[in-house]
This record gives structure tokens, C-alpha cells and sequence, in this order.
């Protein structure tokens, strides 16, 4: 396993959605090689890749034949304090072939058969099984897959996922079989609006199911058997007329499936937040860089302390300060021309980091976040951490109501009616987290009202941070959208 460290030489850990992708990409491999192994190679959201260790690989077969391989990975969280630590993380991967009546269409190809001739000394593209992006509408491919998970092998999986199987969506739409992903016990399902992932589906989040994509199709393009398979299957298919009716025509499908599951999970979820933001069940599927950063007070302060000493060494008097890694990739690429050292990640260290700076003689700030981390600080919060602080979200619907947003009148710079406004105002003071809060916000359709509201806790959020040390540091506040771009500052 690649063992790496933070910036204050602490390890660094891994995130449970580098080892949900790692678990499922070698219960892939170990489907079509047989092979164990002890580590398996991740495709990071970053572009590099990392060595993670495989705790261990097995196979099964269910009664109709199918056959199952199994990977489990122990999650390492390096010298952070992480109550998932530890946690073994289960991935199966399963070949389901289903005859079904050929004029369903369900590939969005018309290929011929000899398109599908495999060639094992051949090694380009062509070879490669080809991946679409798609819209998870319910298409012929999904019923199918949900008459497996119905009928078929219902009995199966109830038993063995302890009647917890829930059935996600297809990820990839590829030339050879469209690959579904499922989870069952230990994955949070999502109960409430505002969360990055629909209601009623498990909790695993946008950049860990990028990966769990990435890595899985990386995976089977990188297996001489499996493309091999998948190519011959589509062959047969082609030329195989089981009927005497030419224009009622069996044909078997390939459906990849990967079912991740956690068995302490819903227990280990005790210990977090997720039950309070609407994720029943279990844990969450996380990570925005693949990595888990150690929070240690002392070396964290002590690596922003360094870093506004470097500054003043060097006559500098501007920093940019980020509450994350996502936030401050997202700085540098807004501010191009500033060196890297420029920029520190201050996490929820508000008070002490604009106190520092004040001390060395740095006299501006540029702060950049998202909505969450703004509003506390809006609201008076000198360290953002959920263990000091929550986000107020009245604060947020007092500032609706002040911004003339409430207002009853025929003036044309308003828009929506009385009733409208107060609906979202409700919506607002009523959200599950500040990302669905602020969703109701973007929304509004005036945009002097829209900028108004914002504008205010952003104003707000400046005046604080300068009251800190008596305006000796002039702050300027960049907002961030969820997905980091930039869409509202100060001045």
C-alpha cells in the first residue's frame, strides 16, 4: 500500500470511496482471473493513481450457475481520528445473462457481428469496451435488470443482503453489457432533500461514483478475458436464431453487476451525523479528492502559522484563505497569476487564522468557500467545525425577510407573489442541509433580490472577519457553487 503524507507530516489516509472503487475493481479482476492478489491500483479523482491493500478475494456460485467474486478492503485512515477507520468495506461483481427477444433493441448500437471478432493479438482501442454516458431513465436494459432482481434471484439476494439490496442505477452504457451498481447493508440510504444524491438512493456521492465508474470500466478494458468475453457473447448473439420466426429472435444479455455493502455499517453510523441529515441505514459513500487529510490541531495551526510567516519573509501582504483542498483548487484556477504558496487551507480556523495573519503584517484576505462554511461565519461563527458550531438557518430566513423579498406590492422589481416567497422562505428555515438551502436561494427567479440576499450574508461574513482584529485585515469573499465555480463576491 502507498503510504503518503500531509503537508504537517501526518499519513494520510484513504476515503471510503477510493475503497468502495478499489473493492469493486478487484472483484472484477479476480472474476475473470482467478488470480489473488494483495493490492490493487486506484484511478484517484485527482489523475494519479494509488496502491491500496486487498484484505481478501473469494468466489461463490449460486444454484443457477452464476458466479460471484468477492473483495473486501479494510479501510486505512492514516493518523486521522476517524470512526470509519478500520471498517471492511464489500464489493461483488456478477455476470448476469438474461434471454430476452432481440428486437427490444437493448443496446444503443446496431453493430454488426464481425464488429465484435476479438483478436488476442491485437491491442488498441478498437478492443476496448466502449462507454456512453446516460441518463438514468428507466429504458428496456433496466426493466430487465429489475425482473432479475425481482424474480430471478430475488430468493438469492434477499438472503445473502439481508433483504437490503437496493437497487441503484446503471453507471455505464457500454458495447458489451451495461454495468448496474447496487448496494446493501452498512450504505446510508437518503431520506431527505438537500443531499447530493437523490432520495431513495444510497448515499454514495458524486465523485466516489465517478470513480467507482472510472475504475470499473479502466478495469475491464485492462483484462484481456474479459473483453474477450464480453466480445464473443456479443457474437452469438448476433448470429444465434433460437426461433423459427425470424422477427421473434432470442438473444442473451450481458448485465454487469456490482453490489457494495458494509456489515458493521449501520452500526458505525451511530457515531456520525448522518441520521441528523437524512441518511438511514448506514454510512456514506464519500471523498472529493480520494484521500482522507489528518486533522491534528496543532500541526494544522502550525502549518498555517508557517505559511503566513513565509508570506511576511517575503513582503508579501496578500493570502487566499480555503477551508478545504476542493476550495482551494477551485482558488487557484480562479486566481491563475498568484503562486501556490499564496494559498492556505485554513479549515475551520477562522479566528486564529486572520489573527495570525493580522500578527505578520498581512494586510488583505481573500476568503473562498461554499455556502456552509460562509453562512457560519455570516452568522458569527469564529470556527466553522460542526462540533462548535451549527448552521443557523433562521439567521439565513431573517435575511429573506429583511431583503424586501416578502414584501406585498405591484412594484415590478418583485416578481413572485407574497405566497410564493413565503413558500420559499419556508423551504429555507425548513432545509436538511445549507446546500439545499442555498438550492432554493439560486432559484429565486428576480435577480436583484436573488443578489441582495446573498449578498448580504457574504457583507456580513467580510465585516466579521475584519472586526476579528479591529479592520486591521481587509477581507474579500469569493462564493463557490457546489460543484466550484465561482458565482458571487465582495469587494
Amino acid at each position: 500500500m502507498d503510504i503518503l503524507y500531509s503537508k504537517g507530516g501526518l499519513k494520510k489516509g484513504f476515503s471510503t470511496g477510493t475503497v468502495s472503487a478499489g473493492a469493486i475493481r478487484s472483484s472484477i479482476r479476480y472474476y475473470f482471473t482467478k488470480e489473488k492478489f494483495e493490492t490493487i491500483s486506484v484511478d484517484m479523482p485527482g489523475g494519479e493513481s494509488v496502491n491500496i491493500d486487498v484484505m481478501d478475494l473469494s468466489h461463490r456460485f449460486l444454484k443457477n450457475g452464476i458466479k460471484i467474486s468477492t473483495a473486501v478492503i479494510q479501510k486505512f485512515s492514516g493518523d486521522d481520528i476517524d470512526v470509519t477507520g478500520g471498517i471492511k468495506i464489500y464489493a461483488d461483481f456478477m455476470i448476469i445473462c438474461k434471454k430476452v427477444n432481440k428486437n427490444l433493441n437493448i443496446q444503443n448500437n446496431n453493430k454488426g457481428a464481425d464488429e465484435y471478432e476479438y483478436d488476442n493479438d491485437r491491442n488498441n482501442d478498437s478492443d476496448k469496451i466502449i462507454a456512453e454516458d446516460i441518463e438514468n431513465d428507466l429504458n428496456n436494459s433496466d426493466k430487465i435488470i429489475a425482473e432479475v432482481f425481482e424474480n430471478d434471484l430475488k430468493d438469492y439476494f434477499n438472503e445473502f443482503y439481508h433483504n437490503k439490496l437496493t437497487f441503484y442505477d446503471k453507471i455505464i452504457n457500454t458495447d458489451a453489457g451495461d454495468f448496474f451498481f447496487s448496494s446493501a447493508e452498512g450504505i446510508g440510504i437518503a431520506t431527505k432533500q438537500g443531499l447530493p444524491v437523490r432520495v431513495g438512493y444510497p448515499a454514495v456521492n458524486p465523485v466516489p461514483k465517478d470513480m467507482i465508474k472510472k475504475n470499473a470500466l479502466n478495469e475491464l478494458n485492462g483484462l484481456t478475458a474479459a473483453v474477450a468475453v464480453c466480445r464473443f457473447n456479443k457474437k452469438i448473439n448476433e448470429n444465434n436464431k433460437v426461433l423459427n420466426d425470424s422477427n421473434d429472435v432470442l438473444q442473451t444479455v450481458n448485465f454487469f453487476l456490482s453490489v457494495l455493502y458494509i456489515p458493521d455499517g449501520e452500526e458505525i453510523s451511530k457515531k456520525t451525523l448522518n441520521s441528523r441529515l437524512g441518511i438511514n441505514g448506514g454510512l456514506s459513500i464519500l471523498g472529493t479528492t480520494g484521500y482522507v487529510v489528518p486533522i491534528s490541531a496543532k500541526a494544522w495551526l502550525d502549518t498555517i502559522k508557517s505559511s503566513l510567516n513565509f508570506l511576511s519573509e517575503n513582503n508579501i501582504n496578500l493570502c487566499v484563505f480555503t477551508p478545504g483542498r476542493f476550495s482551494e483548487k477551485c482558488a487557484m484556477k480562479i486566481f491563475t497569476d498568484l503562486p501556490e504558496e499564496y494559498f492556505i487551507e485554513i479549515g475551520d480556523f477562522v479566528s486564529y487564522s486572520v489573527r495570525k495573519a493580522a500578527d505578520f503584517g498581512i494586510k488583505n484576505i481573500i476568503l473562498t468557500g461554499q455556502f456552509g462554511k460562509i453562512v457560519k461565519i455570516s452568522q458569527g461563527e469564529r470556527n466553522t467545525n460542526a462540533k462548535y458550531s451549527r448552521l443557523n438557518l433562521n439567521y439565513i430566513g431573517e435575511i429573506i425577510k429583511n431583503s424586501g423579498y416578502m414584501r406585498r406590492g405591484g412594484s415590478d422589481d418583485y416578481y413572485e407573489d407574497e405566497d410564493d416567497v413565503s413558500a420559499i422562505y419556508k423551504k429555507v428555515i425548513n432545509s436538511n442541509t445549507s446546500r439545499e438551502a442555498f438550492s432554493y436561494i439560486e432559484n429565486i427567479k428576480n435577480e436583484n433580490i436573488k443578489n441582495g440576499i446573498i449578498n448580504k450574508i457574504l457583507y456580513n461574513a467580510k465585516n466579521n472577519i475584519e472586526k476579528i482584529n479591529n479592520n486591521k485585515v481587509k477581507c474579500k469573499i469569493i462564493l463557490l457553487s457546489y460543484s466550484g465555480e465561482k458565482i458571487f463576491e465582495t469587494k
